[in-house]
């Protein structure tokens, strides 16, 4: 079975932050949690059996155990059984497990860093007019603790004072999110107007496999004559979220998200 998981990086992963008892990964795009243990690592997954994947070398082999519920419709008196993998487990394992690896070593990598001020000046770059950026650049402290909690923190300042920050439940996007949206700088100055879902449009996001990318979906649906993008920002993807409009002309906003990977930001949309 072909995963692409070398020893290597599994040593890495479980050297840094295994734990006896385990140590709780939260991967904040797929909502699921993983544990980290000294010899092993679990990953979950968010299928409705609840299968994961018990990930361990031996002999320079990585070996694979999976379990599932027996039966999710009986819900707690479900009981969890061993299974082989199939196809589409190992796509999910793979996915899940180069999410978390990517994570854990920007999350590494910042943490080196002394100061974080050069990442978010190239960041205000991609995301604020010129003129803005340069002043939101000034604004910054000479250093910048290269913490997430601070970055975010400086971060909605400027987006605050630039007018392009909204803060509602996803549940309130498609009615008072919609009237807060239209409120954001980018959206105004380009003289575009969203429109909340129909409650048939709604049904649809409501039914879609990823409702939180389907309901972006439905405004940056609005916003492609205008290249501007509506996004889910924060230190995690949460019930209770932050949404800004940024530009996407000359690969800025693919630059954008690039930098906010680094400061381990969430750029969803």
């Amino acid at each position: 079975m072909q995963t692409g998981i070398s020893q290597e990086d599994f040593n890495w992963v479980t050297g840094n932050f295994g734990k006896q008892s385990g140590n709780s990964y939260m991967d904040m795009k797929e909502d699921v949690i993983h544990e980290i243990f000294p010899d092993k690592v679990v990953i979950g997954t968010r299928f409705l059996n609840c299968a994961s994947y018990e990930l361990s070398f031996a002999d320079n082999q990585l070996h694979i155990k999976k379990n599932r519920l027996d039966n999710h419709m009986l819900q707690e008196k479900a009981k969890m059984i061993p299974d082989e993998m199939q196809e589409e487990d190992v796509e999910e394992l793979v996915t899940l497990w180069e999410n978390m690896l990517r994570e854990l070593k920007m999350k590494e990598k910042l943490k080196s860093l002394s100061n974080a001020r050069e990442l978010m000046a190239q960041l205000y770059l991609d995301i604020f007019d010129e003129e803005e950026a340069e002043e939101q650049i000034d604004n910054l402290p000479e250093v910048v603790t290269p913490n997430v909690t601070v970055i975010w923190e400086e971060l909605q300042v400027a987006l605050q004072q630039t007018g392009n920050l909204a803060d509602f439940e996803w549940k309130e996007l498609s009615d008072e999110g919609t009237y807060a949206l239209n409120e954001l700088s980018p959206v105004v100055k380009a003289g575009a107007s969203l429109e909340a879902p129909t409650q048939d449009e709604y049904e649809e996001i409501l039914a879609a496999e990823d409702f939180a990318k389907a309901l972006l979906d439905h405004f940056n649906r609005q916003l492609e004559d205008y290249e501007l993008k509506i996004v889910a920002i924060g230190p995690s993807l949460d019930e209770y979220q932050s949404f800004a409009c940024f530009p996407m002309q000359d690969f800025r906003l693919a630059n954008a998200v690039l930098k906010m990977e680094e400061l381990c930001l969430i750029c969803f949309f």
